[in-house]
């Protein structure tokens, strides 16, 4: 029963998850669009989907750190840019995608057991409703 109230409570958090990455989808898009508006000759940030590769880079950790200083010797304000998405994504998406899970998985595992019990239920009584009427009436007089 634990394993099925499991099962079912990871498909309510999996709607948590995919708000996370489509918070996720809406910083990358935001904040590449507004580094390629910037003055600059930066090739990571020429184009808006050039930006938003870099900045997925940046968040799996796969963005060379030298060319971390070529940035900042290019534009000071791609890199503060850079910093608050940085920022955000770390410290804020992160923080509260680990929240909105725990929170979640605490409201949908109380309901889950008990649907749980409900479908473990209806199967018990799907089957007894398939035994003869001879055969019910034999265990009932086995358990008086």
């Amino acid at each position: 029963m634990q394993i099925s109230a499991f099962v079912l409570v990871c498909g309510r958090v999996l709607v948590e998850v995919f708000l996370f990455l489509m918070a996720f989808l809406f910083l990358i898009v935001a904040f590449s669009t507004a580094i390629t508006a910037f003055h600059h000759s930066l090739y990571e940030f020429a184009s808006v989907d050039k930006g938003m590769e870099t900045l997925l880079e940046i968040t799996l950790g796969m963005y060379n750190t030298e060319n971390y200083k070529a940035m900042l010797h290019e534009s000071v304000w791609v890199e503060i840019a850079v910093i608050i998405f940085v920022i955000l994504v770390f410290v804020v998406l992160l923080n509260l995608l680990v929240a909105q899970l725990n929170m979640a998985y605490k409201l949908a595992h109380a309901d889950m057991q008990g649907y749980a019990r409900l479908t473990r239920a209806s199967i018990i009584v799907t089957t007894v409703e398939q035994v003869s009427r001879k055969r019910w009436r034999r265990f009932l007089q086995t358990l008086a």
